[in-house]
């Protein structure tokens, strides 16, 4: 029920509109009660009830007097006014049913765009732990159901709730005593509706889980389709997604079969209620206490709750799944990014790019440390190579440093400032990052090197991509800096999509440089253009290198060898090639063949 109220409580932030909305609901039940008003003068007139009592007659004595409509010129006017009635009653429910569904659909865009934000804002190790699938979910199939709930069947279930309000004055007006008799009977309806009402949103929350792992599947067959087709798996993902789609279908079909029995069960109620009162009010009018034509309007007014009954009960099911969707975005509302700005953070001044690392300690779970105790410094436009076996901590090493992720102990300075006291764009936007997962987008080749920056130049983006080696393949593309590369980049080669990212690196001109396995995916001709290109991007900023290949680091002017989450050895190629270490274990097996170096 609180959740219930919680989506109420999103409708009050458009109040204009709300007001609007309830104002022509009000009309709508109003003209639903004329409507039922004029059953009793149609029917006294066909009956010729003219002895009846005042107080027995009233409705016919209110058309006569304020209308100052003779019996003569009742044959027209009541059609005139039924049509009246009819069409204000049409015009109300349009207008109170478009304001609710604009009322929702903005709602739901402003809740969208707000989970995407919180989404966006996140720390990676959010991203880390949730499958993008379900994040999909969530973003999509989730809202799209509290659309529902919220612009559709809350506003049918607060007009219906009116309409049942204007229908049970008219019966208590008629006869009071025969309303309280319909409501012996009619709180049974109570207590089914609130059991298919728990079970609803039970199953409609277990339904968007099964919808998650459906999109989660998706999204891992699709983004991994090559490696699907080299392993010939496709029967496999076939069988994984039918048994997901199955599941989903078993519980859909439960949920159906719940919300397709509320609606009948609670016209049957209904009708019970019907018939105990059609028995009991002909015996009230053989006894006189009220006329054929009020007993008339009373059963045409028992007749018309059902709709706003059934209606209210098929809003029941959709405001129950949208309850079930709310909770679930909610779950993800109520998660606060890990790594966040101090209140007290300030924008970090422009760097000269001298690092500090001091005992640094940092683990992804509370069970197994990644770096223990690391401690080293960089000095200004040096650029520094981290080597080491797979799992080593090197990434992690750069992650702490663009505080992807944030340490358990230890600090992280840059020109003797504590990272953690300054912002995080101001941070992350002084530092340049090619990975070796290649991130490109849908998008034009000019539009994927000048990310973010949209203002920039022509003539600048040609500068970046000429020094990355990328302006030769660029141009020889259909529509040169103007071409779609397709998701991912996968109209490129892996070395032309790696080349863009540099060049992306590269525009942002930034003064701290990270090249994780930049190179990884070259072949050795691009491999030899690129590595020229870095000769002159490193001038003058303080680059990290993560490279397996060694042969790329020989002219580094340090050298970490990382084992174990620890720095083991520091030195240039030289100085850690003579220790007969770590390193010179590593150059030895990739370069067997060489019995001697020189220098």
């Amino acid at each position: 029920m609180n959740q219930i109220f919680q989506l109420l409580k999103l409708t009050l932030t458009e109040k204009r509109r709300l007001i609007l909305a309830f104002v022509f609901t009000i009309f709508v039940a109003f003209f639903t009660y004329v409507f039922v008003n004029l059953i009793q003068p149609i029917l006294d007139e066909m009956f010729f009830v003219s002895q009846a009592s005042p107080e027995k007659a009233s409705s016919m004595e209110f058309v006569y007097r304020y209308f100052h409509i003779t019996r003569d010129e009742l044959i027209w006017f009541l059609p005139v006014l039924l049509v009246i009635v009819i069409f204000g009653k049409g015009l109300s429910t349009f207008l109170s049913s478009f304001l609710m569904k604009s009322i929702g659909h903005k709602i739901v865009k402003r809740m969208r765009d707000n989970l995407f934000e919180h989404l966006v804002y996140q720390s990676s190790n959010f991203f880390d732990r949730k499958a993008t699938g379900e994040l999909m979910s969530r973003l999509t199939n989730d809202i799209d159901k509290i659309q529902e709930a919220v612009s559709g069947s809350m506003g049918n279930l607060i007009q219906e709730v009116f309409i049942l309000f204007a229908l049970l004055v008219r019966m208590f007006i008629v006869d009071w005593h025969l309303a309280l008799v319909a409501f012996v009977i009619a709180p049974l309806a109570v207590i089914p509706l609130a059991i298919f009402s728990r079970q609803l949103k039970k199953m409609g929350k277990l339904n968007q889980i099964k919808m998650a792992q459906i999109y989660s599947l998706l999204h891992e067959t699709i983004t991994g389709n090559k490696i699907v087709k080299a392993f010939t798996m496709e029967k496999f993902e076939m069988k994984k997604f039918f048994q997901s789609t199955l599941k989903y279908f078993k519980n859909s079909i439960k949920l159906a079969w719940i919300g397709s029995l509320s609606s009948p069960f609670m016209e049957f109620l209904g009708g019970v209620v019907g018939a105990f009162i059609l028995l009991v009010g002909t015996r009230r009018i053989a006894e006189g206490y009220i006329t054929p034509g009020a007993f008339g309007s009373f059963i045409i007014a028992i007749f018309m709750m059902y709709t706003p009954i059934k209606r209210i009960s098929r809003a029941n099911v959709v405001i129950q799944h949208g309850v079930a969707c709310y909770e679930r975005v909610q779950e993800l509302l109520e998660i606060k990014p890990q790594i966040v700005d101090h209140p007290k953070a300030y924008p970090l001044p422009p760097l000269k790019g001298k690092i500090k690392f001091e005992n640094v300690s940092f683990s992804y779970n509370e069970t197994s440390h990644v770096l223990h105790d690391v401690s080293f410094e960089v000095l200004p436009a040096e650029t520094v190579a981290l080597i080491g076996l797979s799992g080593a901590g090197k990434t992690t090493i750069i992650n702490l440093l663009s505080r992807f992720y944030e340490a358990n102990t230890g600090r992280i300075m840059i020109d003797g400032i504590d990272i953690r006291e300054v912002t995080l764009s101001s941070l992350r936007s002084q530092i340049g990052l090619v990975t070796q997962e290649l991130i490109l987008f849908n998008d034009t080749v000019r539009n994927n090197i000048a990310y973010g920056m949209e203002e920039t130049s022509l003539e600048k983006i040609k500068e970046a991509a000429k020094a990355a080696k990328a302006h030769d393949f660029i141009k020889r593309l259909p529509q040169g800096y103007d071409t779609l590369i397709g998701e991912r980049g996968g109209l490129l080669s892996s070395g032309e999509r790696q080349r863009l990212a540099i060049a992306r690196a590269l525009l942002k001109d930034p003064p701290i440089l990270i090249l994780d396995e930049a190179t990884s995916a070259l072949d050795s001709e691009s491999e030899r253009l690129v590595q020229i290109a870095f000769k002159n991007v490193m001038k003058n900023r303080t680059t990290f290198v993560i490279a397996h290949r060694l042969s790329t680091i020989r002219n580094a002017d340090k050298i970490f060898v990382v084992d174990k989450g620890s720095i083991a050895e520091i030195g240039t190629h030289r100085e850690l090639y003579r220790k007969n270490g770590i390193y010179r274990k590593l150059y030895d097996l990739q370069f067997p063949e060489e019995k001697e170096v020189t220098f």
